[in-house]
């Protein structure tokens, strides 16, 4: 038993690095989940700026549209967890995203809530922050001294025909990608690092994205109910098809009441090291989200994840051997919050 434990876990552990050589991929990639967002509200200003000032690998952002057609970052599908929209536009706090215009947005204030959840990481100049667009996020990346990459997420895609296409003419505008040879054609001594990845739980939005910017990796964001649906090796197929990358979640989130107990009874855990092995073997690499706790970074780079999406970017840091010290009062006075 000892030797099939230690053969599971060299399993897992072969073959990410290459293909992360390969693609331009740091490894391991440390992918601030929605900004900063375990000390700062979650896709604003203080949460972008503050992780891009660490020095993280790549700022990750859930991508929407309003009614007249801008390009946000937003999570939710409607804003009442994370704005005071109930009380600036009463009995439409249901309204999902796109029933707004952006100026309407912009009256919202996307940062109090935090200060009243988290009051022990709670600071005066999160109130009154606002939404972002795509282009401030975009800002933030190319205005600080580290220079974090995108990984963007095509939220609920479905209900934005066009915003694959929108996106990428916005990246390429604004010199983020360029058109040239698939991603997977170039040897490793010429890769440049991957400034942007694409990422979605919709197979049809990264295929739309594959047809349009073949050249960015791309990654299949999983859940337990895709899980159950169509299976894990079928998940494995589809995500080599549509890019480079698979999305799974760490054991904290299989155990969280958010869980679809109705549609995915099991308590599946795709951080163990057969299915990461199975992913590498596949030609994809694994990030896991969102993974929050020292222990579970560990565990999750025991057995071969070649990066992770995490709400606290300044734990994993430290933890992946990136910084040896990391003093936050002088990065909230060096981006003004």
């Amino acid at each position: 038993m000892l030797f099939l434990g230690i053969g599971v876990v060299i399993y897992g552990r072969s073959g990410g690095k290459k293909l992360a050589e390969r693609l331009g991929v740091p490894r391991p990639a440390i992918i601030a989940h929605r900004g900063a967002s375990y000390l700062a509200p979650e896709e604003t200003a203080p949460a972008y700026m503050l992780a891009s000032e660490m020095g993280v690998d790549y700022l990750e952002l859930d991508l929407q549209r309003t009614k007249d057609g801008v390009l946000i970052a937003v999570h939710d599908d409607d804003l009442r967890r994370t704005t005071n929209i109930a009380e600036v536009f009463p009995n439409r706090e249901m309204d999902t995203v796109d029933k707004f215009t952006f100026g309407e947005l912009q009256s919202l204030d996307a940062g109090s809530w935090f200060n009243i959840r988290f009051q022990d990481r709670a600071r005066a100049s999160f109130k009154n922050v606002r939404i972002l667009r795509l282009e401030d996020v975009l800002e933030i990346a190319e205005g600080g001294f580290h220079k974090p990459g995108l990984y963007i997420e095509t939220k609920s895609a479905r209900r934005f025909p066009g915003i694959e296409k929108q996106l990428v003419e916005i990246l390429t505008a604004r010199g983020w990608i360029t058109p040239h040879a698939r991603v997977s054609e170039s040897p490793p001594t010429e890769r440049a690092r991957a400034r942007v990845i694409f990422q979605s739980f919709e197979p049809n939005s990264l295929a739309l994205l594959k047809e349009l910017a073949p050249q960015v990796p791309a990654v299949l964001l999983i859940d337990e109910t895709m899980m159950k649906k169509d299976g894990w090796y079928a998940l494995l197929t589809r995500a080599e098809q549509l890019g480079v990358g698979i999305g799974t979640w760490g054991y904290q989130w299989s155990q969280d009441p958010g869980w679809s107990i109705k549609d995915a009874p099991n308590r599946y855990v795709t951080t163990w090291p057969w299915y990461t092995g199975q992913a590498h073997r596949t030609g994809l690499l694994v990030h896991p989200w969102a993974i929050d706790e020292r222990w579970e970074m560990w565990m999750v780079s025991f057995f071969g994840a070649d990066g992770i999406f995490t709400n606290r970017p300044e734990l994993a840091l430290l933890f992946y051997g990136r910084a040896d010290h990391i003093d936050l009062k002088p990065m909230w006075e060096r981006i003004g919050y």
